[in-house]
């Protein structure tokens, strides 16, 4: 099978996904097919393509996330679990299968630049507030606002209307 490195151009989309943002010259593997005589992009060549669109609009990598998930010493179930997303979603990500959303993305860099903790994720499993626990058990006094009087003159008027 014959194979040769070619150039080809990724377009990189906007943030929104309306167009083209910019245009990045990647050389990737091609394979010839004989019976369609043509040359086609090989499965290297797919993912050179979206590993240079992830790294363009700023997505975390699957090496990344895997060296992040080994940092930690979690497994991949622990690490799902930890993000509320599953083992099998984390896996996905991290063997390039599939790649996590934006949102998602961000949460990723936030904890791979350790601008958010483990244990602040760990303390986001259980519930916030229990209320049969609460330290709020006496009963809250609100006050109401002071009534506001019209002015005298005002209620003269009032009276007036009224008889």
């Amino acid at each position: 099978m014959k194979t040769k490195i070619t150039r080809i151009e990724v377009r990189i989309p906007n943030p929104d996904g309306t167009g083209v943002a910019e245009r990045v010259p990647v050389d990737v593997p091609v394979k010839w097919d004989a019976e369609l005589k043509e040359w086609l992009l090989t499965e290297e060549a797919h993912q050179l393509i979206d590993n240079t669109k992830a790294r363009h609009m700023g997505l975390i990598s699957p090496a990344e996330l895997r060296e992040m998930r080994t940092r930690f010493c979690l497994t991949q179930r622990q690490i799902g679990e930890l993000l509320q997303v599953g083992e099998k979603s984390y896996t996905r990500w991290e063997t390039g299968r599939s790649r996590p959303s934006r949102s998602i993305n961000v949460l990723l860099c936030a904890l791979r630049d350790a601008k958010l903790s483990i244990p602040y994720l760990q303390s986001l499993q259980k519930p916030m507030v229990e209320w049969w626990t609460s330290p709020y058990l006496a009963p809250v006094i609100v006050t109401p606002f002071p009534s506001v009087e019209p002015p005298p003159v005002e209620i003269a008027k009032q009276e007036q209307q009224a008889a």
